[in-house]
């Protein structure tokens, strides 16, 4: 197995003008079963070899933490939304960050976390509910968690009001396009065997909906990329066996619990035909949409007001005009 990973696009905006439609996020969804997600948490951390299914985690993680540094300032107070086996701290210094709060819905992931250099404290509590008052981090980051949210314009409001003002939050959630190599081979091999398909895989975040987000929960100076990310294993078995490992199953209320033999090898024999390499293996892309918004202060740059511009393109275009080759001609003469 190899891990492969492509940056594709960097999208900024260092204004709070970006803001999306309150119709279309203006009422909290119901998606995903917290219990069930809960449950495989529990049981994926629980297991003796669960380390083998870390690598993406692990990946993401680092990824996570080369943006804090990024930032280039000590962060007295941090917290980790969703920090599994503290997958972004154990690449953290205590230069960096002096004290982390660590929180997870899964109360085995936190007794199995990673070492770091700083002083953590652990908090059992759901992402949708975080159980600290306004106004308190200087930093909040999250890695591959956000995406189980079902409020998630809710969660990014609860974030920001935790934070200080002039702090920043720092996050990596799984974006739409990922997992479309399983979702498109589950897909064909239903409608071939069974007349007609359900969904299997989540349905995720679109990266043009993400900024929309930020901005509507009150962060400024948004800034959103997008890395794509991609495994090779040996076949679509094992591609599903390490996301029920990773406790990445899908667990949207309307999935279908179980899948006939029949459709599960036709749907290999169409994932390795349709996306196979040379050698044998098969790619699963993995979209990651990294974000990173910060909370207003007064000390931040601020973009200057509409038509408060003492010069205008006109007047700039004539004194950076430069002379032709005619008019230098005559100027020799």
């Amino acid at each position: 197995m190899n891990i492969t990973v492509k940056s594709l696009r960097s999208l900024r905006c260092l204004s709070r003008g970006w803001r999306c439609l309150s119709s279309k996020h203006g009422g909290a969804m119901n998606v995903f079963d917290r219990s069930m997600k809960r449950k495989q948490r529990e049981w994926a951390s629980s297991l003796l070899d669960s380390d083998k299914y870390d690598y993406l985690r692990d990946e993401v993680g680092s990824r996570v933490a080369d943006r804090v540094y990024d930032v280039s300032r000590t962060f007295p107070l941090a917290l980790d939304v969703g920090c599994g086996k503290s997958h972004i701290a154990e690449h953290l210094s205590k230069d960096i960050v002096e004290r982390l709060f660590l929180t997870d819905i899964s109360d085995s992931s936190l007794r199995s976390r990673k070492k770091c250099e700083m002083p953590t404290q652990c908090v059992l509590a759901d992402e949708e509910f975080l159980p600290f008052k306004e106004n308190t981090f200087d930093l909040v980051f999250s890695s591959l968690s956000l995406h189980w949210i079902n409020d998630l314009p809710g969660a990014l409001r609860q974030i920001y009001q935790v934070l200080k003002p002039d702090g920043v939050f720092i996050g990596a959630m799984v974006g739409g396009e990922t997992l479309f190599e399983l979702r498109c081979s589950l897909q064909l091999a239903e409608l071939e065997r069974e007349g007609g398909f359900a969904p299997h895989i989540s349905p995720y975040t679109a990266v043009t909906d993400l900024g929309n987000l930020l901005g509507q929960a009150g962060f400024n100076m948004l800034t959103v990329d997008i890395d794509e990310v991609q495994v090779h294993y040996p076949g679509m078995l094992e591609v599903m066996s390490d996301l029920q490992g990773m406790g990445e199953s899908n667990c949207a209320w309307n999935r279908k619990s179980l899948l006939h033999r029949d459709t599960i090898l036709a749907a290999a024999a169409i994932y390795k035909e349709m996306y196979g390499n040379e050698d044998g293996s098969v790619p699963a892309t993995f979209q990651i949409l990294y974000m990173i918004g910060w909370k207003p202060h007064e000390s931040q740059a601020k973009p200057a007001k509409r038509g408060s511009a003492n010069v205008s393109f006109a007047d700039l275009s004539k004194i950076n005009k430069l002379p032709t080759d005619h008019q230098k001609n005559d100027d020799k003469s």
